[in-house]
């Protein structure tokens, strides 16, 4: 058993999202960290009841998404992930848009956490948020100076980017796992677009049994067929009130997509 399957106990785990509001440092702020908390214990907490196996904490709220965050930010994202793993076991991750490695390192080395979830860690790639170059190498270095047992999913081809440079699927594959992380996470182009079944059959077949996790646009009526061929999924939107990403968790919703895989 390897280290993901460890994390979830064998299963192939439904993964959740707390999709954050603006938090300070966001051209989105609100001012009120208390009611970012409050939405955020709710979410993970609907998560927990419906049967998720696990949660991502995200700084969802936070667009336009740069390639760094603030200090005020990353102190802001800590203290919600404190208290989030204050109230639950589940296995938790983190996800500081977009693709700033050093922060998820941080809060999830500081908190308690079980994961991060990186974008770009082995390829060049270019979209709203700028040039992103990889940072696996710099990652693992951050990893080796503060190490502890966080694993690493990382996006192949990640969403809402396109390729600076060309790079063949069995050529990223390779590059990310040899890397060091733990896990694959095949995407759509965008939020709530899913892959195709084929695409995660391709990237679990050059994945020399590393797992895969479809992480976009997975939904009660799909989540069968994805799961058929991959190691679990990542689940924002179809999670939500109404199916809308920018709505609460709705248990409900969550136990009728849990109940799909009994």
């Amino acid at each position: 058993m390897n280290k993901f399957q460890r994390l979830f106990q064998g299963a192939k785990p439904i993964i959740g999202m707390v999709h954050l509001k603006p938090l300070p440092g966001s051209p989105g702020y609100g001012g009120d960290m208390e009611e970012i908390c409050r939405a955020a214990l709710a979410d993970l907490a609907a998560l927990e009841k419906g049967g998720a196996h696990g949660a991502i904490v995200e700084n969802f709220g936070d667009v336009p998404y740069g390639a760094k965050t603030e200090p005020v930010t990353q102190a802001a994202m800590a203290h919600i992930a404190t208290r989030l793993r204050a109230a639950s076991a589940l296995p938790l991750g983190i996800n500081v848009q977009f693709n700033d490695y050093e922060a998820e390192w941080a809060i999830a080395y500081a908190c308690g956490l079980d994961f991060i979830r990186v974008e770009v860690f082995a390829e060049h790639r270019m979209g709203p948020n700028g040039y992103l170059a990889p940072c696996g190498p710099e990652l693992m270095r951050l990893k080796a100076r503060y190490p502890r047992d966080i694993l690493l999913l990382a996006d192949v081809h990640v969403k809402h980017t396109f390729p600076v440079v060309e790079q063949p699927l069995d050529f990223t594959v390779e590059s990310i796992l040899e890397g060091g992380a733990d896990a694959l996470i095949c995407t759509g182009l965008v939020t709530g677009k899913s892959p195709s079944v084929a695409d995660v059959e391709e990237m679990k077949g050059l994945s020399g049994g590393a797992p895969v996790i479809v992480g976009s646009g997975v939904s009660e009526k799909t989540v069968r067929d994805y799961l058929a061929v991959s190691d679990g999924a990542i689940i924002g939107s179809s999670l939500k009130v109404d199916g809308v990403v920018t709505n609460p968790v709705d248990a409900a919703r969550v136990a009728r997509l849990t109940e799909r895989l009994g």
